[in-house]
């Protein structure tokens, strides 16, 4: 008879803690869907910027030097790798939407990405600039460092982890 009373007297507290665990997940769930509308318009329009900035540096053609075209051409691929950046946090975004599960696998991607970014912004200010000071230069290449130890040790882990999840999966 103990039980019983011990069971009906846990009974409104479970309910109460279930309505809120509904609640408080049906919000989360929105304010995901909202963040991640967000990082969609946010990739459309810095796409839409990516190749407007380019257009405005190579055209006019009459002003396009080899040293323009090609600093505009870096400077593209670094937009483009911005906006797949956000696409990457959107997925993640998606992911967690659809199995309310993270996963740490798109951070590491998006590490990658962003320190492969840093690599080309560098590059492009160095094959740009001329008579780059010597404490310039030598930061430069310490960043440069860096960034590819960044990639190098981001692309370990990620072989390390998929290492161990292909493990706990069998």
């Amino acid at each position: 008879m103990s039980e019983e009373i011990e069971s009906n007297h846990h009974q409104p507290e479970d309910r109460i803690a279930e309505f809120s665990s509904n609640l408080l997940d049906q919000g989360d769930s929105v304010i995901y869907a909202v963040v991640g509308a967000c990082f969609f318009l946010g990739a459309i329009f810095a796409l839409g910027y990516s190749f407007w900035h380019f257009a405005a540096s190579v055209f006019p053609l009459s002003s396009l030097t080899p040293t323009k075209s090609a600093a505009a051409i870096i400077q593209l691929i670094s937009d483009l790798l911005l906006v797949l950046i956000i696409m990457e946090v959107l997925g993640t975004v998606i992911h967690y939407l659809k199995a309310h599960a993270t996963s740490l696998r798109p951070f590491i991607f998006i590490g990658i990405v962003s320190a492969t970014r840093g690599i080309l912004s560098i590059g492009a200010r160095l094959s740009v600039e001329v008579g780059i000071p010597q404490l310039d230069f030598t930061r430069a290449m310490i960043e440069l460092g860096i960034n590819a130890a960044v990639i190098l040790a981001l692309g370990i882990t990620l072989k390390l982890i998929g290492n161990y999840l292909e493990e706990q999966q069998d």
